[in-house]
């Protein structure tokens, strides 16, 4: 559906202003058409004012070509379900009832709403009138120009949402910093305040929905990167403080989207990036949040009508490149570049690609040069880009992988099979980000054994640094005596473990069953020793020490704790085979079964590499070998 309404948007668009300049005269007649019936209320909003705010009335209407509000009974529903969290836990999670009750509100039918057919003007004067009233309010914005405020102050709406009358709903709920905010410096300082009260948003991404309504956001602040986005740009504006959101389609890194918030300083109109509650908003410097990101864009209210010239008559671009909102902002985090790449395709469209587990998925659209080669423009450099052409349903590639090196230079991977290297894995994706503060979790946590379930106890070992691995291995020596483990609560922080177990080696290939004790147990305490170590728990900062029982007589060799992680690890005898990319396809270098908590192979130098686990799993990402080490695009930044 979202590539029908692109398509429609866009054809609409160039059958009017053929034969014509884009004009904002132009797009002004063209979203007064599409109002129809309605054109009587956008027409009462645009004649109430003069000057600029003439200007900027026009802007938020032919900004409102294509826009829309997506609704429905179901939706109302999931809406309700977020309200009933946090569960009397404390949880933030659907329970099983409440969670079938959420998928089958998904399936029920949504309407679509145009902005334009359904708006009032009232709407439109209160949304505007306050915007503008921020905007004169506010010191930092003394020099804002009115394109910025366009963008990144007046629009109503953020994606899809039902329409709520948010502004002042924010700015109370958020009433005790207004001090603060009035005395702040500038709109940098303006939004760490904002940011730092918003604090993180509750993770939960098990249901699909469309954007939620900004009041909801604000009493249920409930979801996963997009909502925190949302509500923080709501939470912004409602202060006159100018933010937008920046996005990446496809993360080099792990193949999903990924959206973040950027501020923009008044003082020299660059845009600074922040997380809430992590990485707060600094004009000292210009964020880095760690991940790659390849092609970087940012939505706009303005309709991009230069990129539909561009792509519209390009066939075969797919919607979330086709999206007449987006602007490529790549140059503002790593300046302008250029890469030119020989592809084996005379015709057609070349995209930039980057791997994915599901295929390649293309971020940009590639000119060609004279010589018929494929130029990308303004790229991440360091970091492996695929040449790409549709085939079907999806992408095939059309040349070497290469990457764009950071002088400038484009190195392509041609594997090299006379010049071979020892490479030893220990992972199938890159270690990043969020993994390190979940494995690190563990960290002061100390772990005894006894002969009963009261002891007496003896030390075996206190875990003092990041475990290296996600099955951290303690040695025992226990025999049939002592059949208990007890843990007691790391002094220093909350920890999140995924599972503990026994195994008679230090494989873990006979593990032995073992129970939960202790008191008063919790069903999230029983996924300590559920066998699935994708399923974890808190144990915080005084806590009661955990009381394990293993069930079983036999002796044991070693004691694992499990921190919180993505099961990605190399494990003891799971199945894997090792590819490598050679003349647009890929090679295997065999099936090994895992004999350890790594894995060896010998592999072509100057090759791109990727290793899939035949046991379980389907999370997996492309690297290259540099001096038998296996390096990620996250790593490649730090290496190169």
């Amino acid at each position: 559906m979202k590539t029908k309404i692109v398509t429609i948007i866009i054809f609409g668009l160039l059958i009017t202003l053929q034969g014509c300049s884009i004009s904002d005269s132009a797009m002004q007649e063209r979203a007064l058409s599409d109002a129809g019936d309605n054109a009587g209320e956008i027409s009462r909003f645009l004649d109430r004012y003069d000057g600029e705010k003439k200007e900027a009335a026009s802007y938020l209407i032919r900004g409102m070509i294509g826009q829309y509000a997506v609704s429905g009974f179901g939706l109302d529903s999931i809406e309700n379900l977020y309200h009933q969290l946090p569960r009397p836990n404390r949880s933030w999670q659907f329970d099983s009832v409440q969670l079938a009750s959420g998928k089958r509100y998904e399936k029920m039918l949504r309407r679509k709403t145009a902005d334009l057919q359904t708006l009032t003007s009232d709407y439109l004067i209160r949304n505007f009138d306050d915007a503008w009233e921020q905007k004169e309010k506010r010191n930092w914005n003394r020099d804002l120009s009115l394109s910025d405020f366009c963008e990144r102050l007046l629009p109503y709406r953020i994606g899809d949402e039902p329409l709520t009358e948010w502004r002042k709903a924010y700015r109370a709920a958020y009433d005790s910093l207004s001090d603060k905010i009035d005395s702040a410096p500038d709109a940098v300082s303006a939004a760490a305040i904002v940011s730092k009260a918003l604090g993180e948003i509750h993770y939960n991404n098990k249901l699909k929905t469309p954007h939620r309504p900004a009041t909801g956001l604000l009493t249920a602040p409930i979801g996963f990167c997009r909502e925190d986005c949302d509500r923080t740009v709501y939470a912004l504006r409602a202060f006159g403080i100018p933010v937008t959101i920046d996005e990446i389609i496809v993360s080099p890194d792990n193949g999903t989207p990924h959206q973040w918030c950027v501020v923009l300083d008044t003082e020299d109109n660059r845009f600074r990036m922040f997380d809430n509650d992590r990485f707060p908003p600094t004009r000292d410097s210009v964020h880095n949040d760690g991940r790659r990101k390849g092609k970087i864009y940012r939505w706009s209210w303005a309709v991009n009508t230069d990129r539909i010239k561009r792509l519209a008559s390009i066939p075969d671009v797919p919607a979330e490149l086709l999206s007449p909102r987006l602007k490529d902002v790549t140059a503002e985090y790593f300046g302008h570049n250029e890469a030119v790449v020989k592809t084996n395709r005379e015709s057609g469209t070349v995209f930039l690609g980057l791997f994915t587990p599901d295929g390649y998925r293309p971020v940009d659209v590639a000119d060609k040069n004279a010589g018929g080669e494929a130029v990308f423009r303004d790229i991440e450099p360091d970091l492996i880009y695929f040449p790409v052409t549709r085939e079907g349903n999806g992408y095939s590639t059309c040349g070497n992988p290469f990457m764009l090196k950071s002088d400038g230079n484009v190195h392509e991977f041609v594997p090299d099979i006379a010049r071979g290297e020892r490479l030893t894995m220990k992972r199938k994706m890159p270690f990043w980000l969020h993994h390190t503060g979940r494995m690190s979790s563990v960290i002061g946590i100390r772990i005894q054994t006894g002969p009963s379930a009261t002891g007496p106890w003896r030390d075996i070992d206190s875990i003092s640094s990041m475990p290296a691995h996600s099955f951290h291995r303690i040695p025992v020596n226990m025999d049939y005596k002592e059949r208990y483990v007890r843990l007691l609560p790391s002094p220093l922080q909350r920890s999140q473990i995924g599972e503990v177990m026994a195994s008679v080696d230090s494989l873990v290939r006979e593990r032995l069953p073992m129970t939960v004790i202790t008191d008063n147990l919790t069903a999230g305490k029983k996924k300590l020793v559920d066998g699935d170590i994708l399923t974890w728990t808190n144990y915080q900062v005084g806590y009661r020490d955990l009381v394990f029982r293993i069930d079983s007589d036999k002796d044991v060799n070693s004691i694992f704790i499990i921190p919180r992680n993505d099961d990605n690890y190399v494990v003891p005898g799971e199945e894997y085979e090792l590819f490598y990319f050679d003349r647009n396809e890929w090679k295997s270098l065999g099936k090994k079964t895992a004999e350890g908590f790594d894995i060896t192979y010998d592999v072509p130098a100057n090759a791109v590499l990727w290793l899939r686990n035949l046991t379980k799993g389907k999370e997996e990402q492309v690297f290259i070998c540099r001096d038998g080490k296996q390096l990620f695009n996250t790593d490649l930044r730090k290496i190169l």
